[in-house]
């Protein structure tokens, strides 16, 4: 038996952990957890007479706000739609043990997959002719440097969404995938989701890029903590680079 076939036989359970129902549940839990968020937000911003477009404009408050909203949208729907209403624990979705092998692995992967990303994301701007300008900017940093933007954006940005994510994209939607259609139709169409929801085109092809190794990692280390740790690295990297070059008055705007 091939290393791909024991691995093949060891990853897929008989009884799949996830339905369509399960996937569909979860989606709705997300939509509705973000218009509620919103709900609260406008309340808040009503009560400190503000107008409600505001929490669109760049500003530090708004964007911690939205990624906090996004942390607790995708965790809070994959934990209390899925997990819990299902009688799972965070194993079952991949939250087990790393091997020290697969631990070194990931942080060799994470020094490639900085740059790589940040690559593709380049030559998707060159190819459409487009400034070559992080698309991201005004939300990574919409007031220039300050600490609360920084350590804010780091804890939320570089960790907290990654983790969201992971439980969502992997530990769902490819496990779902992967259980039902196969390895490869798992990563492709999980990874192609994974990019739509990055919206520019730009990050979307980096982010699907992304999403296809983030797959094989979980795949293959049988821990959704391989991926979760190297998508943070990624994001927190990024987002320390972003900061530090504005705290040194580099212009990114060029």
């Amino acid at each position: 038996m091939s290393f791909y076939e024991e691995n093949r036989n060891l990853s897929i359970d008989k009884d799949p952990t996830w339905h369509w129902s399960d996937f569909l549940l979860i989606i709705a839990g997300i939509i509705i957890f973000f218009l509620l968020g919103f709900t609260v937000l406008g309340l808040v911003i009503q009560l400190t007479n503000r107008e409600f477009s505001e929490i669109f404009e760049p500003s530090v408050i708004s964007s911690l706000s939205l990624a906090m909203l996004e942390f607790l949208a995708l965790a809070g729907s994959v934990y209390i739609l899925g997990l819990r209403r299902k009688g799972l624990s965070w194993k079952d979705i991949g939250l087990n043990g790393i091997s020290t092998r697969w631990l070194l692995a990931v942080l060799v992967i994470s020094v490639l997959v900085i740059p790589l990303s940040g690559l593709i994301s380049a030559l998707t701007l060159a190819i459409l002719d487009q400034p070559m300008i992080n698309p991201q900017l005004d939300f990574l940093i919409p007031e220039g440097f300050n600490w609360m933007g920084a350590i804010g954006m780091f804890i939320l940005g570089g960790i907290a969404v990654p983790f969201a994510e992971e439980l969502l994209f992997r530990g769902v939607i490819y496990k779902w995938l992967r259980q039902s259609w196969g390895l490869w139709p798992g990563i492709l169409i999980s990874s192609f989701l994974f990019g739509i929801v990055h919206v520019d085109l730009s990050i979307a092809v980096a982010a699907f890029f992304l999403g296809i190794i983030l797959a094989l990692v979980y795949e293959y280390s049988r821990s959704l903590w391989s991926a979760v740790l190297i998508h943070a690295i990624n994001n927190s990297v990024k987002i320390v680079l972003l900061y530090t070059l504005i705290a040194f008055g580099v212009d990114l705007t060029l």
